[in-house]
């Protein structure tokens, strides 16, 4: 292969790996963790809306919340400093 091809190769794989990093992460806006809520508040916020939390933690400054609803499996972004939820993923 001639280095115009490597180069740009190289190019597409660093693109492609740098994109899924940045799809695959997300943060919260939730300052500094001794504003924040308790994990069993964030949980009450779910629950109250017909959630079932299996798992709770922090991830990236938010509260990463592992749910069920009506038999399909979430993830559940809250801001621990609010108790907004920020982004709902489907597994």
């Amino acid at each position: 292969m001639n280095d115009l091809i490597k180069a740009a190769l190289t190019g597409l794989v660093a693109i492609g790996m740098s994109s899924s990093v940045v799809a695959s992460s997300y943060e919260c806006d939730s300052g500094p963790e001794f504003e924040w809520k308790t994990k069993d508040e964030a949980k009450a916020v779910l629950v109250a809306k017909g959630y079932e939390v299996r798992k709770v933690k922090v991830e990236d400054g938010c509260y990463e919340l592992y749910t069920k609803k009506n038999g399909k499996k979430f993830e559940v972004f809250i801001n621990p400093a609010t108790l907004e939820i920020t982004k709902i993923k489907e597994d």
